[in-house]
């Protein structure tokens, strides 16, 4: 193997191990990663999950999956009617309300809904349901930060430098390596 092709390499590896860890989202409905918020919560007759996404949740963006199983028999409902709020508990933010539906849900029992907070800060999350069993409600507080251009820039920037890098070298090598 060449001189050339060795240092080449090594500066490859080199702006790889320089390279910043990436963190790995399974994908939801949102843009990035899902969070479980909560898991058997009990809610009347029901027993209730909720997921969010995008992870972290940014203005605009907050997905909600619901699944509602009757706890008395582990039955996934599907006929249940899921409402969906978001209340601000910081700042001016007005709540939103949406009903969660099966058409956007990634799993066909489940329940989604977009509610597109437009402030950041903390919110009051809260999942209503009724069925013929009953009613139920279940709530928990969620941040909503700003969306970050500095990971947009990053992806993009950082491989084309690293790539522009190598170039320069390459026709750097070539202009000294004697012929």
């Amino acid at each position: 193997m060449s001189r050339a092709i060795r240092l080449v390499a090594v500066l490859m590896l080199g702006l790889a191990a320089l390279a910043p860890p990436m963190s790995a989202h399974a994908e939801g409905p949102g843009i990035g990663g899902r969070r479980v918020r909560l898991d058997g919560e009990i809610a009347g007759p029901f027993r209730v999950r909720v997921v969010t996404s995008p992870t972290p949740v940014v203005v605009e963006t907050l997905y909600l999956e619901v699944r509602v199983e009757d706890v008395s028999t582990g039955e996934v409902l599907t006929d249940a009617v899921v409402m969906t709020r978001a209340i601000a508990l910081e700042g001016q933010g007005a709540s939103l309300e949406a009903e969660a539906t099966h058409d956007i849900a990634p799993i066909p029992t489940e329940y989604a809904s977009h509610l597109p907070v437009p402030a950041t800060g903390v919110w009051q999350i809260e999942v209503e349901i009724e069925h013929a069993l009953g009613r139920g409600t279940v709530s928990f507080r969620e941040r909503v930060t700003s969306p970050s251009s500095l990971g947009g820039v990053l992806s993009v920037g950082l491989p084309i430098a690293g790539f522009a890098l190598l170039i320069v070298v390459f026709l750097w090598l070539q202009r000294t390596s004697p012929r």
